[in-house]
């Protein structure tokens, strides 16, 4: 594979998801930016804050107003939880910009160049894989999003899409139609925000596992030492493995950079938002149209914490195949050297590549997924039990 092609195929990884970092005045400027640009560039970042930061407020005022009503805190922490997140996120990416681009340019190295055909269908694969994972995910936060704020004004036109507290009396049609305004305004960007930075998030996981199958390839192939030249090409190819191998472990540390901060308070505000849901739920059994909306929100907020999870736990899965690889290979040919390199490349190779939460005791996988689930319902029972 050539530059060029490289770089447009790496590039497809994220240049969605940067694009809209960009326009929210998160991302990182280029050096040669005039002060205009980048004068905007922060307008609209504190534009941004500022909106987040306003329906954060009216959410926490609102759950004081109430803090007596079980019903009234569930329904508010149906989006107020989703927002903290956004929040994370917004903080994360906006203070760490410098080293998120010098993650993108760590992708562009040619060490993760494709060399055969084979690497390059595995590389061309993984891409695809995950502009489809964001394409879907995306139409399925838009379709969430959608509800919330459509199906409210065909089942009570007098009522807000979102719970929150409310400036003024609803009674007024200005006001109603000024603050639907508002919760339109406010809550389709934090979505497109979420939909950037999960997808960009798995995308940048399905890189790195694409990484790890073409060294497994690159291991696989090392072939027999029938001469004293094979041998000689073995310790080449073992020593450019062990660089390559290197070097992806710096990308998974970049990555996990990216991702632990934000992607841990995801899990945390995940298991608030689906207990509410829960709860939401089993209180409004007998309105259709508000299960469908809970039922696709939930859909949606389970989706965004899966591809995360799934991916990681794809790395995780395919660092852990690399000792196996190499022992398929046919070592029993080496001369003495290569085969102690082998033997110390596959005492490495026994700590598999793991992205950990900021509990390090945990990290993102499907098990991770299964216990948020399963913790989620846990509490549900309980609250439901309690307030009953």
């Amino acid at each position: 594979m050539n530059r060029a092609e490289h770089r447009e195929i790496t590039e497809s990884f994220y240049k969605y998801q940067v694009r809209y970092f960009e326009i929210l005045g998160l991302w990182q400027l280029r050096p040669d930016a005039t002060k205009r640009q980048q004068m905007l560039h922060l307008l609209r970042y504190l534009l941004f804050l500022g909106i987040v930061s306003v329906m954060l407020v009216f959410f926490a005022i609102h759950v004081l107003a109430n803090i007596d009503q079980l019903t009234v805190i569930m329904q508010v922490f149906f989006l107020f939880a989703t927002e903290m997140s956004c929040m994370v996120k917004l903080l994360s990416i906006r203070l760490r910009r410098r080293e998120h681009a010098q993650l993108l340019d760590e992708m562009h190295s040619s060490v993760f160049r494709p060399r055969t055909a084979e690497e390059t269908l595995t590389f061309k694969g993984a891409a695809q894989m995950a502009i489809n994972m964001r394409n879907y995910y995306g139409a399925m936060s838009i379709q969430a999003a959608a509800l919330l704020l459509v199906m409210q004004w065909f089942v009570d036109s007098s009522a807000l899409p979102l719970v929150m507290y409310e400036p003024c009396d609803l009674a007024n049609s200005s006001c109603y139609y000024v603050l639907y305004t508002y919760h339109l305004l406010s809550l389709l960007p934090t979505c497109w925000l979420n939909i950037a930075f999960d997808s960009m998030s798995q995308a940048l996981l399905n890189f790195l596992r694409a990484q790890l199958v073409m060294l497994s390839m690159r291991l696989e192939n090392l072939g027999a030492a029938l001469t004293p030249l094979d041998d000689h090409r073995i310790a080449k190819e073992l020593r450019e493995c062990c660089v390559y191998y290197a070097r992806i472990e710096r990308l998974r540390d970049m990555v996990d950079g990216f991702i632990k901060i934000p992607g841990s308070v995801q899990l945390f505000c995940t298991i608030l938002v689906l207990v509410s849901n829960f709860y939401e739920m089993s209180t409004h059994a007998d309105e259709t149209a508000f299960i469908m909306k809970i039922v696709t929100y939930q859909f949606a907020m389970l989706l965004q914490i899966f591809i995360v999870c799934n991916a990681a736990n794809e790395v995780t899965y395919q660092s852990s195949l690399l000792g196996h690889t190499l022992y398929n290979s046919e070592w029993t040919t080496w001369n003495k050297d290569n085969r102690k390199m082998c033997l110390l490349m596959m005492l490495r190779f026994d700590d598999p590549l793991w992205v950990r939460t900021i509990n390090h005791t945990q990290s993102f996988s499907l098990p991770t997924f299964s216990s948020i689930v399963n913790c989620s319902y846990s509490y549900f029972a309980l609250l439901k039990r309690v307030n009953s």
